[in-house]
C-alpha cells in the first residue's frame, strides 16, 4: 500500500508542474535514446556474432605490408603453412570472391559468387535447404562443374521451383550442375548469390603464379585475437627469411568478419562509442539538475519531516519515484524513437551498396539493445534519483533548517551548482568536438575535388568472363572493338574506357625508377603507386590538367610501346625531380619479376584514385599506362552525356551486346552519382553525430541556464544587500560574469584537451586535418562561452531589474 502510495504521490508532484515534468522526460528520452541508439548500431556493423552456431568463434585470416593491414589475401602456398602451423583453431577454410555472369532467357545477369572449399559450409554450420554442399572430391582439378546456388537465385532465376537440383547453369558461358540451394538470408562469406569449388592446390600452382585466397578459421573457445596476431607474426616471419624475395615485409593477422568492413576506421568506432556514453551523461547531469532543483525548493519540507521521526525509508521512496516515473518513461520513448531509428538505418544502409549489405547487417531491437537499454536506465536512476535523494534524507537537518533560508545561496548548494555547470560545459566540449570532425571529414568527401571533371558524366563497369577471355589480345580486341561501336551512338560523347574511375581503386603494386637505389629487401623496399590502364583519349575526355609533355594517342595503344603518364604527385613523393618526362619506370611484380621499363611521356596533375578521405592523407600517387601494355578482364565505361540519362542508358547497354551478346553492364549510373554512393557511408555517420552534436548543444545550452539562473535566484537577498549598501548594477554583473567565466574555463580546458585527442585519433581514417579540429574547437568554444555568459548575465538582469526593498522583503 505504501509503495502506491509513494507512486501517487510522485505523479501529484510531476502533474503540478506539467511543463517541467516534459522537459525532464524529454532531456531523458533524448540521452537514452541517442546513446542507445548509436550503441546498437555499432554492434550490428562490428561486434554482434555472425548468426551461426559458434558464430563468435568464426574469423578471417588477412594480410599486412610493412604493418599496414590492407585486407589482402594470402598466397595459397603461404596459407597452408599457416593452416600447418597455427595453433588453436579448430577448423580451416578459404575462399576467393568474383564476379560472374549467368545467362538466362532475358539476358545475362551479374551475381556475385565465392570459390570455395568444400568445408566452407560446415564451418558456417549450415547446410543445404535442397540438395547437398560440395563434397571434397570436387574441389579437384579436372572434376565435374557444379555450383550451389543461393535462394534468391533460385527464387528469381529458376522460379524456386522443386526439379532445380536436374537443371543446369549457364555461368561465364560454361555449364554448372546444381547441387544444392542455401536456405533463405545465407550468403556467406559476406554476399555470395552461387558457390564454386576452389580447385587451386600447392601442387598445381607455383609460388611465383602468386594465387590468392582469403583464409577462414573457427578459433577454439577462449583464444583471443591478439593470441593468434602473435603467433601470426612468428609465422610470418619465418616465411619472410625462406622467401625474402616475395615475402618481405608481409604479415598477416586475424579479425572478425565484421571487422574487415571497418576498413581501418575502427578509432572512430571506439570515439563513437565514448560519444555515446558522454551524452548520456550529458543527459543525466541535466535531469539530476532538474531533480535537484526540485529537492533544494523541498528541502525545508524534507528536513522538517526527518525532525518529526518520519521513516528514513519512506522518505527516500517518495522522492526515488520521482526519478523512475521521469527516466521509466522517459526511457520508453527513447527506445520507441530508437526502434523507429533503426528500422530507417536498415532502408538507408541498403543504398550504400549497388547490390546489397553484408548479410549481418540487421539493424532492429535486439537483445544487445535491450540490454544496453536497461543496463543504462538502471544507472540513470540511480545517478539522477537515489544518490540526490540519498543526500538530501541523509544531510543535517538542522543545517538545511538553517542554510539559505533566507534568500542566500548556501555553500554547498553553491560548489554543487558551479560543479554542475564546469561538468555541462567539459561534457558539451567533448561531444560537440567529436561531432565537428565526423562533419567535417563528411563534409569534404561529399564534394572533394576529384582532380577531373565528374559532371555529367554516365558510367557502367562491365567484367569479361575469364573462361572466354584468357589471353590479353582478346581482351584487346574487346576493348577496341567495343570503343569504335561507342563512337557510333552520337548520344554518348566523349567515351571513356578505364581500369578504374577517379574515386575507385585499382591494383597499387611496387614501382622502381631507373636510377634509383632500393634495399635488397623484396617488394617492401620500394614505392608503390595506383597503376591506371586507360585508353587513349580518357584522360583529355576526364579533362585531366597536363603539367608537362603529352596524353597518350592511339600509337601508344601497342603492346611493344612501353610508354606511361604519371601524376604530379607520383614526381613529388618519388623522383623529386623537375624534368621526369624522360625518365623510365618498372613495376616489380609480387613474385619480385620485373617488368619492362617504361618511358614518362607526360605528367599530370594529381586525380584521387581512392576515396577522398583516404586519399587526402596519403595522396596515393599514379601511373597511367595505356590499356594494351595492361589488359583487365574489370573496366569501367563512361561517356559525356547532354540528353535524357534513360536513352543515354540504353545505348551505352546496346553498344556492349553489340560486340558481346548477353554481357552484362552493371552499377549504370551518373560519376557524380557513384561518387556520392561511395561516401555515403561516412555521410550517414556525419549526419548521425550531427544530431549527437545539436543534441549535446541543446542539452548543454539549457541545462547550463537552468544551473545559472537557479543559482542567481537563490542568491536575490545577496544582490539586494549589495545593492543596498551601495554597489552598483555593472560592478554586480561583472561580478557573476566573472565567475561564470571562471566555471567556464574550469570546465572547457580539459574538455578541449580531451575532445582534441578524441578529434585527432579519429581524423586520420576520414582524413581531417588537425589545423581542422583547431578552428572547430575554436569555434565551438567561443560558441559555447557565450551560451554560459549569456545564461549569466540574463538571470542576473532580471534580478537587478527588482529593487533592493523588495529583494529583501521577498525571501
Amino acid at each position: 500500500m505504501s509503495i502506491r502510495s509513494d507512486i501517487k504521490y510522485a505523479i501529484r508532484l510531476l502533474a503540478k508542474k506539467p511543463s517541467f515534468s516534459a522537459l525532464t522526460i524529454f532531456v531523458m528520452a533524448t540521452g537514452i535514446g541517442l546513446s542507445v541508439y548509436l550503441f546498437s548500431f555499432m554492434n550490428t556493423m562490428l561486434f554482434k556474432p555472425l548468426p551461426f552456431t559458434d558464430g563468435e568463434h568464426l574469423i578471417e585470416l588477412s594480410t599486412s605490408m610493412n604493418g599496414k593491414r590492407n585486407f589482402g589475401d594470402f598466397n595459397i602456398h603461404d596459407f597452408e603453412e599457416v593452416k600447418a602451423s597455427l595453433s588453436n583453431i579448430s577448423e580451416f577454410s578459404s575462399y576467393r570472391n568474383s564476379v560472374v555472369n549467368i545467362a538466362g532467357r532475358d539476358g545475362a545477369r551479374r551475381y556475385s559468387a565465392t570459390d570455395a572449399r568444400a568445408n566452407m559450409f560446415s564451418l558456417t554450420r549450415t547446410s543445404a535447404l535442397l540438395g547437398r554442399t560440395f563434397s571434397p572430391e570436387e574441389d579437384k582439378v579436372g572434376a565435374q562443374n557444379v555450383t550451389v546456388i543461393g535462394y534468391d537465385l533460385w527464387q528469381n532465376h529458376f522460379g524456386g521451383k522443386s526439379d532445380v537440383l536436374s537443371k543446369t547453369l549457364k555461368i561465364n558461358g560454361q555449364n554448372y550442375q546444381v547441387i544444392g540451394v542455401m536456405p533463405e538470408g545465407y550468403y556467406y562469406p559476406r554476399r555470395a548469390q552461387l558457390w564454386r569449388p576452389l580447385r587451386d592446390n600447392t601442387q598445381q600452382v607455383t609460388r611465383t603464379q602468386n594465387s590468392q585466397v582469403t583464409g577462414v578459421a573457427l578459433r577454439e573457445p577462449g583464444t583471443s585475437i591478439e593470441q593468434l596476431d602473435h603467433e601470426l607474426s612468428l609465422i610470418m616471419q619465418r616465411l619472410e627469411q625462406r622467401y625474402p624475395k616475395t615475402n618481405s615485409g608481409l604479415g598477416a593477422y586475424a579479425l572478425t568478419m565484421h571487422m574487415s568492413t571497418a576498413d581501418g576506421g575502427m578509432p572512430v568506432v571506439y570515439v563513437m562509442h565514448v560519444a555515446a556514453v558522454l551524452i548520456l551523461i550529458l543527459a543525466s547531469v541535466n535531469v539530476g539538475n532538474l531533480l535537484l532543483s526540485r529537492a533544494v525548493e523541498r528541502s525545508q519540507e524534507t528536513a522538517i519531516r526527518v525532525a518529526l521521526g518520519a521513516p528514513t525509508g519512506r522518505l527516500l521512496s517518495q522522492l526515488l519515484w520521482e526519478s523512475i516515473l521521469i527516466c521509466g518513461l522517459g526511457g520508453l520513448i527513447g527506445l520507441l524513437v530508437m526502434g523507429w531509428g533503426l528500422e530507417v538505418t536498415q532502408t538507408v544502409t541498403n543504398q550504400f551498396f549497388t547490390d546489397r549489405p553484408p548479410f549481418w547487417w540487421n539493424f532492429g531491437i535486439d537483445a544487445y539493445s535491450l540490454k544496453i537499454f536497461f543496463a543504462f536506465l538502471v544507472s540513470t536512476i540511480f545517478v539522477t534519483g537515489f544518490l540526490p535523494a540519498w543526500r538530501n534524507i541523509n544531510g543535517d537537518f538542522n543545517a538545511v533548517l538553517r542554510d539559505g533560508t533566507r534568500g542566500a545561496l548556501g555553500k554547498n548548494a553553491g560548489k554543487l551548482n558551479k560543479a554542475l555547470v564546469v561538468g555541462e560545459v567539459f561534457l558539451s566540449i567533448t561531444i560537440l568536438i567529436v561531432a565537428a570532425v565526423m562533419i567535417t571529414g563528411s563534409f569534404k568527401a561529399t564534394y572533394a575535388d576529384y582532380g577531373v571533371n565528374t559532371r555529367n558524366k554516365l558510367t557502367g563497369q562491365i567484367t569479361l568472363p575469364e573462361e572466354q577471355y584468357q589471353t590479353d589480345q582478346q581482351k584487346i580486341q574487346f576493348v577496341q572493338a567495343l570503343n569504335s561501336q561507342l563512337a557510333t551512338h552520337n548520344i554518348l560523347q566523349d567515351t571513356i574506357i578505364t581500369s578504374a574511375l577517379p574515386g575507385f581503386g585499382d591494383k597499387r603494386p611496387a614501382v622502381a625508377i631507373a636510377g634509383q637505389e632500393y634495399a635488397k629487401q623484396g617488394l617492401s623496399s620500394y614505392p608503390r603507386a595506383n597503376q591506371i590502364a586507360v585508353f587513349p583519349g580518357t584522360l583529355s575526355h576526364l579533362e585531366a590538367q597536363l603539367v608537362k609533355g603529352r596524353l597518350f594517342t592511339n600509337s601508344d595503344n601497342k603492346i611493344d610501346k612501353h610508354t606511361v603518364i604519371v601524376s604530379d604527385s607520383f614526381v613529388e613523393q618519388y623522383m623529386g625531380t623537375e624534368q621526369p618526362l624522360g625518365q623510365r619506370i618498372q613495376f616489380i611484380n609480387e613474385d619480385s619479376s620485373k617488368g619492362p621499363w617504361l618511358t614518362i611521356v607526360g605528367v599530370v596533375k594529381h586525380i584521387v584514385q581512392t576515396m577522398p578521405n583516404r586519399d587526402r592523407a596519403s595522396k596515393t600517387p599514379s601511373v597511367y599506362v595505356p590499356f594494351a601494355q595492361s589488359p583487365r578482364s574489370s573496366m569501367y565505361i563512361a561517356a559525356s552525356i547532354h540528353s535524357d540519362m534513360s536513352l543515354a542508358k540504353e545505348a551505352l547497354t546496346n553498344a556492349i551486346n553489340q560486340v558481346v551478346p548477353q554481357l552484362p553492364i552493371f552499377n549504370i549510373d551518373s560519376l557524380d552519382g557513384r561518387l556520392t554512393q561511395r561516401v555515403a557511408p561516412l555521410r550517414f555517420v556525419g549526419g548521425v553525430l550531427m544530431l549527437f552534436g545539436l543534441a549535446s548543444f541543446l542539452l548543454a545550452a539549457s541545462g547550463i541556464y537552468g544551473v545559472m539562473a537557479n543559482t542567481i535566484s537563490q542568491r536575490n537577498q545577496e544582490i539586494g544587500v549589495k545593492r543596498a549598501l551601495g554597489a552598483s548594477e555593472q560592478h554586480i554583473s561583472k561580478e557573476f560574469l566573472i565567475s561564470g567565466t571562471k566555471q567556464l574555463l574550469l570546465g572547457a580546458v580539459p574538455g578541449l584537451a580531451i575532445g582534441l585527442g578524441l578529434g585527432y585519433a579519429m581524423s586520420v581514417p576520414i582524413g581531417v586535418e588537425f589545423s581542422d579540429i583547431v578552428i572547430a574547437a575554436f569555434v565551438l568554444t567561443t560558441l559555447l562561452s557565450a551560451v554560459v555568459l549569456l545564461a549569466t548575465y540574463l538571470p542576473t538582469k532580471r534580478a537587478l531589474v527588482n529593487e533592493p526593498a523588495y529583494a529583501l522583503h521577498n525571501q
